[in-house]
Formats: C-alpha cells, sequence, structure tokens
C-alpha cells in the first residue's frame, strides 16, 4: 500500500478521549500518511491534548462551530492526496487490513467513489451489528441477517449500495469535487444521503465491504451538551434527513424522466 494514497480526516466536537483512541489506532495500524484534525470550537481539551500527544497532525481549529458538512469540506481543501480516509473521531479501529481493503476497492474502478467498512457498536453485554440504510439492498440485508444468525458474513465480496452509513468512509476526492462536496446548509445530519444521492446521480458507485469492520460509539459528542439541545438537534436532522432524501431522489428522476444525461465522470 502506497503511505501516501490517502489522508485521514477527523472532525471534532469535544472529543478528547475519542480522537485520542482513534489517532492512537492510526499511528499503530496505518503507520503512515497524513493527518488533518478540523475542530469545531471544543470547549474540553480534545485541542490540547491533540497537540500534547500527537504533535505531527495538522490541527485547524475552528473559533466557532461552524457545522460538520463545512468542516469536512475545509478538511478535503486541504487534502492533496487521490483518496481520504473521513472518519468519525468515535470510531476505533483494530486492524491494518482495513486501509488495503478499501484501497484495493477503489482501484476496481474510476467510478467507485466510496468504500466503507461493517460498523460494529459495542454495548454494556456484547458487540453487534449497526443496523442502518447501508442494508436497505437485498445482498447487503443479507450480510446483516447473516450476523444475526451465524456470527459472521455469509458474503465477502464488495456490495454495491446506494447509501453508506458515515463514520468511515475511504472517498475518492475527484468524485468528492466533482460533486460538489458536502452540502454545508445541513449543519449536521442530512449531508450524508444528500452526498450518496449525488454520487448515484453523477453514475458514481459505493460499495460496502463485509471482511473488515470497525467499531463506532456513536454520538458521544452530543452526550456533552443539555439534553434539551441534543433533542433539538435529533428534530432538525430528521428535517434535514427528509429534505435530502426528497431532494436528491427528485433530482434523480427528474433527470432520468428528460433523459438529461448528468456531467461526465473524469476520465483517467
Amino acid at each position: 500500500m502506497n503511505p501516501t494514497s490517502f489522508t485521514s480526516l477527523i472532525v471534532t466536537y469535544n472529543s478528547a478521549t475519542e480522537v485520542l483512541n482513534l489517532l492512537n489506532d492510526l499511528g499503530v495500524y496505518a503507520t503512515t500518511g497524513d493527518i488533518i484534525v478540523i475542530d469545531n470550537a471544543s470547549k474540553d481539551e480534545t485541542v490540547p491534548l491533540v497537540q500534547k500527544h500527537f504533535p505531527q497532525v495538522r490541527l485547524i481549529r475552528n473559533s466557532t462551530n461552524v457545522g460538520y458538512a463545512r468542516a469536512v469540506n475545509q478538511g478535503f481543501d486541504l487534502c492533496t492526496t487521490e483518496n481520504v480516509l473521513l472518519l468519525n473521531p468515535d470510531i476505533r479501529i483494530a486492524s491494518s487490513r482495513l486501509f488495503s481493503a478499501m484501497e484495493e476497492c477503489l482501484r476496481l474502478s474510476r467510478q467507485v467513489a466510496v468504500a466503507a467498512p461493517l460498523q460494529f457498536k459495542d454495548d454494556e453485554y456484547h458487540r453487534k451489528l449497526n443496523f442502518t440504510w447501508s442494508y436497505s439492498t437485498p445482498m447487503a440485508f443479507r450480510v446483516y441477517a447473516s450476523f444475526l444468525v451465524h456470527h459472521h458474513a455469509m458474503v465477502t465480496k464488495p456490495i454495491r449500495v446506494t447509501f453508506l452509513n458515515a463514520g468511515c468512509l475511504f472517498i475518492r476526492k475527484s468524485a468528492f469535487d466533482m460533486v460538489g462536496k458536502l452540502n454545508e446548509k445541513y449543519f449536521m445530519y442530512g449531508e450524508e444521503p444528500d452526498l450518496f444521492l449525488k454520487f448515484k446521480r453523477y453514475g458514481y458507485e459505493c460499495y460496502l465491504l463485509p471482511d473488515v469492520d470497525v467499531t463506532h460509539y456513536r454520538e458521544r459528542s452530543l452526550r456533552t451538551i443539555p439534553i434539551s439541545q441534543r433533542l433539538q438537534i435529533k428534530f432538525q436532522a430528521a428535517l434535514n434527513i427528509t429534505d435530502a432524501l426528497l431532494t436528491g431522489w427528485t433530482r434523480i428522476l427528474f433527470d432520468r424522466f428528460t433523459a438529461r444525461k448528468s456531467k461526465p465522470i473524469e476520465e483517467n
């Protein structure tokens, strides 16, 4: 694996413990490659701890919380590598195989925009597979069902899907730029389905990789804010996701109905 072929990008907000664990995982399993952390004005010790323990990381401090989508776009503008590994700070990595598997998938074709592993959640009692809309296709759902019954994937080859769960996404930067990046009108939530429907509209492909996985301790940073604010965020999230799905599918259907062709994928 070419050590300079991807950059790891992490957006943080009150994520001190989580991001330190993730950066340690990257050091152990990725061993090389650039790492960029965009901090959205954390009020905890995220910034000083990253500076102290990982001085090699490129740390960008926003003076205010500009939102997830805008921070991700900000980070992508700083990346000079062909591919970007977009990570939530509450992801844990346990194998170097993850990186080579994702790179191998993107090498299949210039049409492949994103590859992502399975995501498990680790609760008090046992580790189990997160159910997300990644499993909305029959083949992908077969993977989820096989974990329920057999506790391992019955399918190991990459599966083409419409949506992937954010948290750990290996993205072709040129494809991300081509479709217009993340939609910054969504402060938090909504940018994920919007992005994948733009990939679909432009003819790109996205793949779920059943033979590699990460653990995702979801939404840890949300627990640092008052419950009333959390409920407000969740309500807005539902509105954003609904808007992104309706807008995205409407554009796709309009293109098909009018036989309009989206801008072609770039050639080698």
